[in-house]
């Protein structure tokens, strides 16, 4: 069988391939280490800028809402009456109900004179910071539900429903004595304009009662204009490579650099942000309104500059490694030429020729290695005559010997059968048939000596020994045959015979009753395997470790008190393994009361050689022996 030659580097490669990697493998590695711990180092002082922009811009809009928490307030400080008069006096918390109500007004000019009064107070709040574009008052539900509006820019006031909706007011928590924010929306609802503000909400109640009694009375709206969160991030300097978004718990998007952004909810996209190879991703703590800010980076282009000059050194690195190439093929092609003309001659030693002689043409290491291979080919030649030879003929006499120890044995045991049944007392005379029988089996033994015969003759004298068997016993033994191409499965002559007897003599005969044996031919993969099954006793895990150490050993059998056992079974795995190698050969399984499998393995291309020759007469074995046995 031959070997599939195992291709290696030539010289040429393998002193390129040492060039590259003593030299420019490290520089690679080592500019490739320093760009990434650049960048490395420049994502972390990035990432901590933008933590302290981002904490900045967090703690400057908590200050920023604590002076509209503290103008949502205002409503208990108001100290003027409804006159317009300022006045003191420890009810002064109360001066704004009673402007609500009116309870202070005259019937008939009491609407007139509120809605004045409370113009009047809205416009003073909204005067409080130049950044509130308009003020908001609803009490009361239904048909007794009292709304007023005012607006530093517009004067006409067009749809109650719609500043309600976006404004949420509907489910607000009438019991909630916090500040309320709510997120940036649209001022649709005056008719002149519409800007985008965010709006921070107070109720408003009335603090007559006794403590833990406070009747709700309404909600005071204040919009601020969403230039007063941009004014915040212009006193941090960013680096333009970066998107950032202010967002509540629910994920409300109150200011954002990228418009399109501001008033959509964003908790979807908010909750998948992470660090990525293209982004990244900083957020704050959410301060104690509930607003963080979330700072999402364009690493990409931040770090082109880096990345460019990275590309620029793998650049060189390339052009030098190409040089080295082109070097190294110069310089390999002198030194290797000389060895190729040599490799050219070696394929006639590949082919068997050993007398051949490499010319030496110089005294340096090529013309050194032409003498020492010159010297190592007469050596060899030397060697295979004295030694190869000799080892041939020395397997051959022992495969002889092992071949030659089967035969007495099973003529022995053969005519000990006839014996026996010659001695019994029977009508019916089976001696002539079993002469006949055995003269079959003398003649299988004594003709041709070739190594190799098809299975099918095996199976052949099996059926005559087992025809033998059942003249002389009273139980019978069944013989079941499963063999396909059994004509073309050429494999050692005689290696049967000694498994079937002992599959009769150590399985089935002990049982003293009827019993069955079945020769199976398979394929597995690329092996040839031949099964012996019996139905006997079986064996326990003991006795088939001791047979395994018997087909692994030197002993020619087991030796017990009279005689030896299990020669033939030796034998045959000792021929087999002599004929294919030491991966082939018997093996046994056995399970106790149930019987024994013995495997015959076989290379398949070796065992089914004689397949080819069948042709279209392939012949398949496939049958149940009589009760005769024949």
């Amino acid at each position: 069988m031959d070997r599939k030659k195992k291709r290696s580097l030539s010289l040429y490669q393998k002193f390129s391939l040492t060039i590259i990697m003593i030299g420019l493998v490290p520089m690679l590695l080592l500019s490739t280490f320093f760009t990434d711990r650049i960048i490395r180092n420049y994502t972390e002082a990035m990432r901590y800028q933008y933590e302290q922009a981002g904490g900045y811009v967090s703690s400057s809009l908590e200050s920023m809402l604590d002076s509209y928490n503290s103008i949502s307030k205002m409503p208990y400080y108001y100290n003027f009456s409804i006159e317009g008069n300022a006045v003191k006096d420890y009810l002064s918390f109360d001066n704004f109900r009673k402007i609500v109500t009116g309870e202070d007004y005259e019937a008939e000019n009491r609407e007139i004179r509120r809605e004045a009064d409370m113009t009047i107070f809205l416009n003073y709040l909204s005067s409080v910071d130049g950044y509130i574009s308009s003020v908001h008052f609803v009490a009361g539900e239904a048909e007794q539900k009292l709304a007023f509006h005012y607006s530093t820019y517009s004067t006409y006031f067009k749809d109650e429903d719609l500043f309600e909706q976006v404004n949420g007011y509907q489910n607000i928590d009438k019991s909630s004595n916090k500040m309320i924010l709510i997120p940036t929306h649209q001022t649709g609802y005056f008719s002149s304009m519409s800007e985008p503000v965010f709006t921070v909400a107070r109720n408003y109640f009335d603090l007559r009662g006794n403590v833990g009694n406070t009747p709700y009375v309404g909600t005071i709206f204040i919009d601020v204009s969403l230039n007063r969160v941009e004014q915040l991030f212009r006193t941090v300097k960013f680096s333009g490579y970066e998107a950032f978004y202010i967002v509540n718990e629910a994920g409300d998007c109150f200011y954002s650099s990228v418009k399109d952004k501001i008033g959509i909810n964003l908790s979807q996209e908010i909750n998948n942000l992470h660090d990525t190879t293209e982004e990244l991703v900083i957020s704050t703590q959410k301060n104690d309104y509930g607003l963080k800010v979330v700072v999402i980076m364009n690493t990409e282009e931040a770090f082109s500059n880096i990345r460019q000059i990275q590309r620029m050194m793998y650049l060189c690195l390339t052009a030098a490694i190409i040089g080295l190439l082109c070097g190294s093929l110069f310089f390999s092609k002198r030194l290797t030429k000389p060895m190729h003309e040599m490799m050219e001659q070696m394929k006639q030693v590949e082919s068997g020729n050993f007398e051949i002689q490499l010319p030496v043409r110089s005294g340096d290491e090529i013309g050194i290695l032409a003498e020492r291979f010159n010297q190592m080919s007469e050596a060899l030649n030397n060697y295979i005559n004295q030694s190869y030879v000799a080892q041939i003929k020395q397997n051959e006499a022992e495969l002889t010997a092992l071949k030659s120890q089967i035969y007495p044995h099973f003529l022995y045991n053969t005519l000990e059968i006839i014996r026996m049944t010659a001695l019994e007392e029977t009508e019916q005379n089976k001696v002539p048939e079993m002469i006949e029988a055995l003269s079959k089996q003398i003649h299988y033994l004594i003709g041709p000596m070739q190594d190799m015969v098809p299975l099918e003759q095996e199976i052949t004298i099996v059926r005559e020994y087992i025809y033998l068997l059942n003249c002389r016993i009273t139980s019978k033994v069944q013989l079941t045959v499963d063999a396909p191409g059994a004509n073309g499965i050429m494999v050692p002559k005689l290696i049967l015979q000694p498994i079937v007897e002992n599959a009769y003599v150590h399985g089935i005969k002990p049982r003293k009753g009827n019993g069955s044996i079945m020769v199976e031919a398979s394929v597995q993969g690329d092996i040839q395997e031949i099964s012996v099954m019996d139905n006997g006793i079986g064996m326990s895990e003991g006795e088939v470790e001791k047979i395994q150490k018997l087909l692994t050993g030197n002993e020619p059998g087991i030796k017990n008190e009279y005689n030896w056992q299990s020669i033939g079974l030796k034998n045959v795995h000792d021929r087999i393994r002599y004929l294919y190698g030491e991966k082939y050969g018997i093996k046994i399984t056995s399970t106790p009361k149930m019987g024994t499998i013995v495997r015959l393995e076989m290379p398949r291309d070796i065992a089914g050689q004689g397949t080819a020759a069948m042709g279209d007469t392939e012949k398949e074995i496939r049958y149940v022996e009589d009760d005769s046995g024949r």
